[in-house]
């Protein structure tokens, strides 16, 4: 119990520090951003007007230490060139091997949040975005012989990730990236914080109008 309990507290504390870390890295990467704005090529600023985005994705992420696959949809506005704001909700449902039980569990994953996306680099169709996500869910598991998901536990998240983005099209970007996911709540079904703490990569589409 000791042990459960200075674990959750580690967890706390490094959660803690990673929303503190990115809300600051948030802050300080905007104002940089705010101050290049004169900077902005003509060929951007032509374009700066507020535009809506829809954006899919997907990519891998670990649960207790085996690989799984998360999906992603993501609603949005570009405020500007350098700026993004929206909303987001993720899912998994993958069958993983728990190290702390006897046989695989099939975990179902959900959350949802809001999030901020800044864009320091571009170049012409090429640009390099910082997406950064807060938010909560809920997640459950099912072992064999159950005839029904275990209690569903309710979750904190934050992740931030560097992306690489591609402009197909005027309308069309495709991206790639990664970056690191943290969780707090966690506490049911044999499951604990750090077994979702993970790094993550994802293939992102993104339709702007």
């Amino acid at each position: 119990m000791l042990n459960a309990q200075k674990k959750t507290t580690s967890a706390l504390a490094k959660f803690a520090f990673a929303a503190t870390f990115m809300l600051f890295a948030a802050t300080s990467s905007f104002a940089e951003l705010k101050d290049m704005g004169d900077a902005t090529p003509a060929n951007e600023k032509s374009s700066s007007g507020i535009r809506a985005l829809i954006g899919i994705g997907g990519g891998n992420s670990m649960i207790t230490d085996d690989g799984t696959i998360f999906m992603n949809l993501r609603i949005g506005i570009d405020f500007n060139p350098l700026f993004s704001s929206g909303l987001w909700v993720s899912s998994i449902m993958s069958d993983v091997e728990n190290h702390k039980v006897k046989h695989n569990q099939l975990v179902n994953y959900k959350a949802f949040g809001g999030f901020v996306e800044l864009f320091p680099l571009r170049f012409d169709k090429f640009s390099v975005s910082v997406p950064i996500q807060a938010g909560g869910g809920s997640v459950s598991a099912l072992e064999p012989g159950d005839e029904a998901y275990e209690t569903e536990d309710y979750f904190f998240i934050a992740d931030m990730a560097v992306h690489f983005n591609y402009r197909i099209t005027k309308m069309l970007e495709i991206s790639i990236g990664g970056g690191y996911r943290m969780f707090t709540g966690i506490e049911e079904n044999n499951l604990e914080n750090l077994d979702f703490c993970t790094p993550f990569g994802e293939l992102r589409f993104t339709v702007r109008e």
